[in-house]
């Protein structure tokens, strides 16, 4: 046993970047479940950490729409610094493994901090906790984000494997987000246990003698936290470098990487792609205060975002199982600007025909998260790509700056999504509605009384507000995105010859 821990942690090949052939299964096993270990915890931050901020510690919306913003600002300078630090970094481990063996400990335990039951502080003290919480987080997450997804087009040169390998990457991190629909459920059981540690808050439409939402909010994200970073930890023991590193000597600073970065026109449509279709995720953050509140009457969410996100991730996940095959025959650009427009219309029939009909809701979600998965796919090959287009181009190939672009898109959305949501939710005046309505559950659950409610006609408002946001503001999002692809101008058949000669090249250089 002692010796099975020492391995699990402390394992590495001598050679990070020896010549052994193409990765094992075994290797894309262990990366993937790194992968996924990596996104239940970014999933939990993304998409559950909103609805603490705003519900539990009771932060105004527009406060938590400037925390957004200010974090943004410190992510655009910190992912291209961190991306720059990946591709200057030579050691016996290889370019980006170093980052997975010491960052994803750190990062699950400052996931625990941001979820640290505040609520008695002074507003101005919980807004500065959450401030030096979020940046803490931001700046390790990033450590470790650029090099778990850039070690991608390290550990093959092979394009139809990297493909399948990125295809794979991310249906694993998609299924993270189903983390955040059995979120609640674990919430909810911890919550429901009396440690004596917290005050009862209790839970409207139930009948529970004790519940507290801080006790299950911070004991679920424990739980969560700590088997991500284990799971995520484990990429560094397993995987390999194969593409040679480039010389010291040959290291770019910061100013000629952003230099290459704007002379990469492929790397900016496709990221510009990313931005402009970034409210499309609004679905997912929104969509548990609709499920709570407008379907789940602030109680039961879990059996609402069961019903409404299991077909969306199942469709997406059958998408990103099928991308390979579906870019094979039509070609990625093809597919990415039919599923980019295809994408808008199940939301808008969602908006015209109202949430009365559950089904029709499951199966439009369906179709949009199968075409969503789609073009998930299609724009993380596209950057990969951009990488080797850079590298025939130039000789030069910075995987840590181009995949700091993936990373520094997925934390912008995140924050636009948050800042669109908490702006809308201020205009309806949702933090005092929600101050008011906490402050009834839990007196009446000190009563021993059931406290009933019935949000959609209480608060017609804030339920139009919410639909809105699940519906138009993405369909909007789903076709700005597709813009900037109509002249991304590499097709498959340029890339297999930039391949090819890469390969010749690297050949060359090695004898």
């Amino acid at each position: 046993m002692k010796n099975a821990v020492k391995e699990l942690f402390c394992k590495s090949w001598p050679d990070a970047t020896k010549d052994i052939g193409d990765y094992s299964n075994k290797e894309r096993n262990v990366y993937l479940a790194g992968m996924f270990g990596q996104n239940i915890i970014y999933a939990i931050i993304g998409s559950v950490l909103q609805v603490f901020y705003t519900d539990i510690l009771l932060i105004p919306t527009i406060a938590v729409s400037a925390i957004m913003g200010i974090s943004r600002v410190w992510d655009g300078i910190n992912d291209i610094i961190m991306g720059t630090v990946v591709d200057k970094t030579h050691t016996r481990w290889g370019k980006c493994r170093p980052y997975l063996k010491f960052v994803p400990i750190p990062i699950a335990i400052t996931t625990i901090l941001m979820f640290l039951p505040i609520m008695n502080f002074p507003v101005g003290a919980k807004i500065a906790f959450v401030i030096f919480t979020f940046l803490l987080w931001e700046t390790l997450y990033t450590l470790g984000d650029i090099p778990l997804w850039g070690v991608t087009s390290l550990m093959t040169p092979d394009e139809e494997k990297r493909s399948k390998l990125i295809s794979a990457a991310r249906i694993i991190s998609s299924f993270g987000s189903i983390i955040v629909v059995g979120f609640y459920p674990i919430k909810d059981a911890l919550g429901a246990i009396d440690l004596g540690l917290f005050e009862n808050t209790g839970k409207a439409n139930s009948d529970l003698a004790y519940f507290s939402e801080p006790q299950g909010y911070l004991l679920a994200v424990i739980a969560i936290a700590l088997v991500g970073g284990i799971l995520f930890r484990l990429p560094f023991a397993f995987i390999r470098e194969r593409i040679v590193q480039a010389p010291k000597e040959k290291d770019t600073g910061l100013k000629e990487n952003l230099k290459l970065m704007w002379q990469n026109k492929l790397f900016l449509r496709a990221l510009a792609s990313n931005i402009l279709g970034c409210t499309k995720t609004i679905l997912m953050s929104a969509g548990i205060y609709f499920c709570k509140w407008v379907l789940g009457n602030g109680g039961n969410e879990t059996l609402w975002l069961v019903k409404l996100g299991g077909p969306f991730l199942v469709g997406m996940i059958i998408a990103m199982n099928r991308s390979t095959a579906f870019a094979k025959r039509f070609g990625k650009k093809k597919v990415y600007l039919l599923s980019s427009y295809l994408n808008a219309i199940p939301y808008i029939l969602i908006f015209f025909t109202g949430y009365h009909n559950i089904l029709f809701m499951a199966i439009m979600l369906f179709i949009a998260g199968f075409l969503t998965g789609l073009t998930t796919v299609y724009n993380t090959t596209m950057i990969a790509d951009s990488v080797d287009y850079m590298e025939h181009k130039v000789g030069k190939r910075n995987d840590g700056v181009f995949f700091s672009g993936l990373n520094f898109t997925a934390k912008l959305t995140a924050a636009i999504t948050a800042i669109v949501t908490n702006l809308v939710f201020s205009a309806v005046n949702y933090t005092d509605t929600i101050n008011t309505l906490t402050e009834n559950i839990a007196a009446a659950s000190a009563a021993g009384k059931d406290y009933v409610l019935d949000f959609a006609s209480a608060y017609p408002e804030i339920t139009s507000a919410m639909l809105v946001l699940i519906t138009i503001i993405p369909a909007v999002g789903c076709v700005l995105q597709a813009l900037p692809i109509h002249k991304y101008d590499l097709d498959e058949k340029q890339h297999a010859i930039i391949l090819e000669e890469l390969e010749e090249i690297r050949a060359n250089h090695n004898k």
